[in-house]
């Protein structure tokens, strides 16, 4: 599928978040400019990607703005709420190096249950979801 043929089918934008269901199958997230992301934000989240993606089990990849932090207890929780989650793939696209951290660690010590995967380029993050899609 070419860039020119992918459009958006639904989309959410909050104050912090904008998520949106592509053509291609794939939920693209992007957490907004100084956003912290908080247990309430993810529960309230966890709501949305439910929303739009009717529950079914979906690839996401996920990009963030300048100054995006998650807590502690955020990150943590996130293991506990992927049974409830309908992300069957992860791909993190990260533009930092305080990001590529972030995303490094919590791979390594709250290790998700489904596949996960950090990637520098939108382009090589979407081929590795292309197999999710079903």
């Amino acid at each position: 599928m070419t860039d020119e043929a992918l459009h958006t089918i639904t989309e959410i934008d909050l104050i912090e978040a904008n998520i949106s269901l592509k053509s291609n199958g794939i939920v693209y997230v992007l957490f907004k400019d100084n956003c912290v992301l908080d247990i309430d934000l993810q529960l309230h989240m966890l709501d949305e990607y439910n929303k739009i993606t009717n529950h079914k089990p979906t690839p996401f990849i996920f990009f963030a703005g300048d100054n995006v932090t998650v807590t502690k207890e955020a990150r943590d929780n996130a293991v506990s709420l992927e049974d409830r989650s309908p992300l069957c793939a992860t791909a993190v696209v990260i533009t930092s190096l305080a990001y590529k951290l972030i995303a490094e660690f919590y791979m390594k010590f709250n290790k998700p249950k489904r596949p996960y995967k950090i990637f520098k380029n939108e382009k090589d993050a979407l081929e590795w979801l292309q197999q999710f899609i079903t």
